[in-house]
C-alpha cells in the first residue's frame, strides 16, 4: 500500500507577510492546515464524512524548523504525507519547497482522534488507514516533550474570539503559534529570526475563555529559545510551546 502524497501550490498574499515582506510562522501553518484538509477532501474523508461519522482530528504535537521565509508575491509549493497511525494518534509530515526545488520548511505533527459528541479519543478506524495508505509501512513520528519554565519572565493574556474557531467547535491550532509569538518581546521580533516552533496541546479552548501565556527565555550568543505555557482562566496548564529564535546577520 503507498502512502497517499498531496501537493499544491501557494502564492505569498500581501496579508501573509511580515514588514520584511517575509512570510509569517502562522501563514506557513495556515497552508499546512490546509493542504492537510484538501488532501483529506480529495480522498472522500473530508469535514463532512469526519462529522457523519462522529469523529475530529484534533492536532496534538507540531514541531516546524524554518530553512528559509517565502517572500512577498512567491510561488512556493507546499507538500503532505500521513505517515502513520497508532492506535488513536496518527502522524503527518509537511514541507515546503520552492520552485527550484529548494526546502524552505519542514514540519511533524501528531494528531489525536476524537469523537466529537464525547470528546474522547477513538482509534483511528480501517477506512482511514486505507484512503491515506498507512495500513503498511507504518512510520512512528516521535517529537519529544518541552521542558518546564524554571521562571516566568513575562505574562500576557488573551480572550478567545469567535474568528479563532474552527470548523470542529474549538479554538484553531495556528492561533496558539500566534499568541506564543505575541508574547515574544517586540526587540526579539524585530532583531531575531523564528527558526523552530514546537507546541503541544494538552487542552482544549472555546469561544470566550480568558487565557494568558507565561514565558522563560534562554539566551546564548546568537541565539534565544524562549519557553511558552498557557493556562486557562482556570489556571489550568492547556498548552506548551518553545520558540527558537536566530539573530540576523547585518
Amino acid at each position: 500500500m503507498v502512502r497517499k502524497i498531496t501537493e499544491k501550490e501557494y502564492e505569498i498574499h500581501y496579508y501573509e507577510v511580515d514588514y520584511r515582506k517575509k512570510a509569517l510562522m502562522t501563514s506557513l501553518i495556515d497552508y499546512f492546515n490546509d493542504i492537510a484538509t484538501y488532501q483529506s477532501e480529495t480522498l472522500g474523508i473530508g469535514i463532512d464524512y469526519m462529522i457523519k461519522n462522529n469523529m475530529a482530528w484534533i492536532l496534538y504535537k507540531w514541531d516546524i524548523h524554518i530553512e528559509k521565509y517565502p517572500s512577498y508575491g512567491e510561488k512556493i509549493i507546499v507538500r503532505t504525507e500521513p505517515c502513520g497511525a497508532n492506535k488513536f494518534y496518527a502522524y503527518r509530515k509537511f514541507e515546503i519547497r520552492d520552485y527550484e526545488g529548494n526546502v524552505l520548511a519542514k514540519a511533524n505533527s501528531i494528531w489525536l482522534l476524537i469523537d466529537i459528541k464525547e470528546r474522547k479519543p477513538i482509534r483511528v478506524i480501517e477506512d482511514l488507514l486505507e484512503a491515506y495508505g498507512i495500513r503498511e509501512n507504518n512510520e512512528i513520528i516521535k517529537i519529544e516533550d518541552m521542558k518546564k519554565l524554571s521562571k516566568i519572565e513575562n505574562v500576557v493574556e488573551f480572550k478567545t474570539r469567535y474568528s479563532d474557531i474552527d470548523t470542529n467547535g474549538h479554538v484553531n491550532n495556528e492561533k496558539y503559534a500566534a499568541w506564543l509569538i505575541e508574547s515574544v518581546p517586540l526587540d526579539i521580533v524585530l532583531n531575531y529570526t523564528l527558526k523552530n516552533i514546537k507546541i503541544i496541546y494538552k487542552k482544549e479552548t472555546k469561544y470566550g475563555e480568558s487565557i494568558k501565556i507565561e514565558t522563560d527565555s534562554v539566551f546564548s550568543d546568537d541565539k534565544v529559545v524562549f519557553l511558552h505555557k498557557i493556562v486557562n482562566q482556570d489556571e489550568v496548564g492547556i498548552t506548551l510551546g518553545e520558540t527558537v529564535w536566530q539573530k540576523n546577520k547585518c
